[in-house]
């Protein structure tokens, strides 16, 4: 698949539009300014991983389109996961007085995780551009970007179960019902199960022409 080492004015104003939209539709129904700004990120990380699988499923998805649609948009939502992730953090942090240290000290494990894969995000739209791709070259600007998203999946879709099922079963017995909630879980299923679907393709034409598919 193309590397996306480009950014393009226009994909940053329509991501920046799209999840400000999201996040004042969040503030509508009743979330507040700490959970709004919690949620963006993950929905924009969402969209970040379904465009491989999707676009390995569906090859035709590419040529119905020029310019590299969608992979090449993965650059803006990438930074922009960044960015309102730091939002979240500072949120997070002005709520407890910016008792920073006091806050990194007593946080549980998957909020530790949830700062890991911040600081990875930051990392990697730091390096989502030309320059990097140039210095670092394709193979490894490619391997520091691929793994480095799946590993802040991960780590944030963990934090995401915790707020979704450990911590409220841990305080009222039960999981959480809020619609929000179960949305994040929802969205980890599906990521997952087109990741699967999207690898079993890739084995599928391997088993059929001997090769694998050439931008893999």
């Amino acid at each position: 698949m193309t590397a996306d080492t480009n950014n393009e004015l226009t994909h940053h104003l329509v991501v920046a539009i799209g999840s400000i939209a999201v996040a004042v539709l969040l503030w509508v129904v009743g979330y507040g300014g700490q959970r709004v700004v919690g949620a963006v990120p993950f929905f924009v990380l969402f969209v970040v991983m379904v465009i491989g699988p999707l676009v390995r499923i569906r090859p035709s998805i590419r040529r119905r389109f020029s310019g590299n649609v969608p992979v090449n948009w993965r650059s803006e939502l990438g930074i922009w996961f960044a960015i309102w992730s730091v939002i979240h953090v500072l949120f997070v942090f002005a709520a407890r007085d910016w008792d920073v240290v006091g806050y990194l000290v007593d946080m549980s494990p998957w909020a530790f995780g949830a700062m890991i894969a911040v600081l990875i995000a930051v990392v990697l739209a730091f390096t989502s551009n030309d320059r990097a791709y140039d210095y670092l070259g394709p193979k490894a600007w490619k391997w520091h970007q691929s793994h480095g998203t799946y590993v802040i999946f991960w780590l944030v879709a963990v934090h995401g179960y915790d707020r979704a099922y450990l911590r409220p079963y841990e305080e009222m017995g039960f999981p959480s019902d809020d619609p929000l909630h179960l949305l994040y879980l929802a969205m980890i299923v599906v990521v997952v199960v087109l990741h699967v679907v999207a690898f079993a393709a890739v084995v599928s034409e391997y088993r059929e022409s001997g090769d694998y598919p050439p931008d893999l």
